[in-house]
């Protein structure tokens, strides 16, 4: 067969030689930009984790300091003095011990009426003490002791009842007896005026500290730490090595924020951004983390540009010596020219092979072994040469030996790509006879000597351990949630008639006050019965879907509103047909009857109006349940389908706050979605997505 070039055109033999380099080159190249994203990735999540992580761990080493300050006021018998307090904090050694705090004091609830004799004790020892600013709140909680004293001058005497922020959180911290934190405020020792936090740890005397009666009658003072945001994070977090940058807000409120353009660090378009929520001590802070200047520099690798430039090098060189001759005259000259270009590409591909991070194996239409590359005899333990020459069937478990020959020539006859293993369902059989997960991606290609399948190998391993604590953490958490929740009920149940039959034996003799008390007891109790439903429903989902029936959307829909027993002038519009069809009825239920639901007990109104309608696609309807009550900010838009998310407080609506998280989990089980959208001030539409069949 002769391979010359005639009138400049090259035979279709060279054509197979450079649509296979250019093949070679694209996998080598897809494999390694592949494997380089993931761990730019994966170091972003780590990162992440870690910041977070060391906030949180910071802010309990801070507690930590507050509690033994507790201890050290409980072993003095409550008699603190001025010296005490400071050889206490000479003890902590706030400045090496406890970066980033700003002091550590000691803040009294004094009565009224022991006003005057608390300042006579303490003006004693310092004639210049003195309570401030005045207020009109008819109680006292003073910062009576602060160390280190110098830069806290000012906070000395500063009454948290004066201000809204400080008082709302020193007085949760005395109700719960647990530690909390303000919102942000600005210190009256920050001379710049930065955003802060107080920190409170509440201490009592001895007693019973089960009730909230008894924990007001016990309580004696906070033990307390100022907090200036940003010297807490230069104290916490190494400015120097860390490639992230990030905000912290608190609601609508800003306390830390380095996304900003004049930050040398800062990356106007972040590799990756993640949104998260961190609960700390009775307040959320959202932190917005992106990836700083610093980060790309350190995760830069052009490994897979200069494999696809090298690659793409070498075939645009071997398409110009193909072309560079058009008469039979030079034919032989060419080919044994091409000859040498190609054994520098067989060079250059081999090399490509060899410097693969995963296993790379060629064989040829009949499953036997032609090359491996050095990574795949790490991974199965064999040499190569003990695999060249033999069948592909030496790598497959015992198990499927036997119908893995049909399967491979099933492949052969389709010349689709394949990936498979992702699920890890496939396993590789090392020469010791020990088998592993791994992930197998297969492509078939023409060779001058016949039909080629190119398979590559990766170990699997480590994700199916991560895949399986997933599922075993998942696992125990809804198994908790349902037994937990079932076995709350019963009693439940039983204070629901207790304070039932109590409110009928005291109706003529109780006092309207006890008579509020006890109808507020039976609220509260029906409403944590109505949290444990839909704890239950929320750890249900996906599991027991119910069976698959024909369902009357508008029949559905009038029946539901019916049985939710609205408001007389309530009237539900349905807009356009609705369809009927087969589909699994239980969950759209649950779906419809939330929503309905919260239509007509979230307006503001006696009368409303709410309106279903429905378009059909091609594989599903989506559906719109829109009612004329109030408006719901934007901001609020992804916050409601979070759990226990509500935006009005729980004495003015009765709920639990799952009914959209149960919805947003059903339809994430079914491959839909839901959204919302609003007017300005009045007006909401839920849309959602349902499949057609199943």
């Amino acid at each position: 067969m002769s391979l010359t070039l005639k009138n400049g055109r090259m035979h279709w033999v060279h054509w197979l030689i450079v649509s296979l380099s250019f093949v070679l080159t694209l996998a080598a190249w897809y494999i390694s930009k592949t494997q380089v994203e993931e761990k730019i990735e994966q170091r972003f999540e780590f990162e992440s984790s870690q910041l977070l992580a060391l906030v949180s761990e910071r802010m309990a080493h801070y507690e930590d300091a507050l509690r033994a300050g507790v201890a050290a006021i409980h072993s003095q018998d409550y008699d603190v003095t001025v010296e005490s307090w400071k050889r206490f904090s000479d003890v902590l050694k706030l400045e090496k011990t406890y970066l980033g705090i700003n002091g550590i004091g000691v803040i009294f609830q004094v009565p009224p009426e022991n006003i005057t004799s608390f300042l006579a004790s303490e003006r004693k020892f310092r004639p210049d003490f003195n309570i401030h600013p005045a207020h009109e709140k008819n109680e006292y909680w003073p910062i009576t002791y602060v160390e280190p004293l110098k830069g806290n001058e000012l906070a000395v005497g500063l009454d948290m009842a004066f201000e809204k922020n400080r008082y709302s959180a020193a007085k949760k911290a005395r109700d719960t007896s647990k530690t909390q934190i303000t919102g942000p405020i600005t210190l009256v020792q920050d001379a710049k005026k930065t955003p802060g936090f107080l920190q409170f740890v509440p201490f009592y005397k001895n007693g019973d500290l089960s009730t909230l009666e008894q924990r007001r009658k016990l309580f004696v003072g906070h033990v307390y730490a100022p907090f200036i945001m940003h010297k807490l994070i230069a104290g916490t977090l190494n400015q120097e090595n860390r490639h992230l940058i990030f905000s912290v807000y608190d609601q609508d409120e800003m306390l830390y924020d380095e996304l900003l353009p004049d930050n040398e660090n800062y990356d106007a378009m972040p590799m990756f951004i993640k949104n998260i929520t961190l609960q700390v001590y009775g307040r959320s802070w959202d932190f917005k983390i992106q990836t700083a200047n610093s980060f790309r520099s350190a995760t830069s690798n052009n490994q897979s540009i200069y494999i696809l430039v090298g690659g793409i090098i070498i075939d645009s060189m071997l398409i110009f010596l193909f072309l560079l001759s058009n008469t039979n005259r030079n034919s032989q000259y060419l080919a044994e020219k091409m000859t040498k270009k190609l054994a520098v590409s067989e060079g250059y591909f081999r090399h490509i092979i060899e410097a693969a991070p995963c296993g790379i194996i060629i064989t040829n239409n009949h499953g036997i072994i032609e090359r491996v590359n050095p990574q795949t005899e790490f991974l199965f333990g064999y040499k190569a040469t003990e695999l060249l020459g033999k069948s592909i069937e030496v790598l497959v478990p015992d198990k499927v030996k036997d119908i893995h020959p049909q399967h491979r020539e099933k492949f052969m006859a389709d010349e689709a790509k394949r990936r498979m293993g992702f699920d890890c369902k496939v396993y590789g059989l090392k020469c010791n006879g020990e088998e592993f997960p791994a992930e197998i991606g297969l492509a078939n290609f023409d060779s001058a000597d016949g039909p080629k399948v190119l398979s590559t190998v990766i170990d699997m391993t480590g994700y199916v351990g991560i895949t399986d604590e997933l599922k075993r953490s998942n696992k125990d958490l809804n198994d908790f949630a349902y037994v937990a929740s079932h076995d709350l009920k019963a009693p439940l149940r039983g204070i629901m008639q207790l304070s039932s039959w109590v409110l009928e034996d005291v109706e003529d003799i109780a006092s309207e006050e006890t008579k509020g008390h006890l109808a507020l007891l039976k609220s509260r109790t029906m409403r944590l019965e109505k949290l444990l439903d839909d704890l239950l429903e929320y750890s249900r989902v996906g599991k027991n879907l119910g069976g698959i029936k024909q369902v009357d959307i508008k029949e559905m829909s009038e029946g539901l509103f019916f049985l939710l027993d609205p408001p007389s002038e309530f009237k539900l519009k349905v807009a356009g047909e609705l369809p009927v069809f087969e589909t699994l009825a239980t969950p759209l239920e649950i779906i419809f009857r939330n929503l309905i639901g919260n239509a007509i007990k979230h307006h503001d109104s006696r009368s409303g109006t709410i309106t279903i309608s429905c378009i059909e696609h091609s594989a599903y309807y989506e559906f719109f349940i829109e009612n004329d009550g109030p408006a719901i900010e934007p901001k609020h838009h992804e916050k409601i389908f979070e759990m226990f998310k509500t935006l009005k407080p729980r004495d003015e609506v009765e709920g639990s706050g799952m009914g959209l998280a149960i919805i947003k989990k059903i339809l994430g089980y079914q491959g839909g979605d839901i959204n919302v959208t609003s007017g300005e001030e009045r007006g909401v539409s839920f849309i959602f997505t349902w499949p057609k069949n199943y």
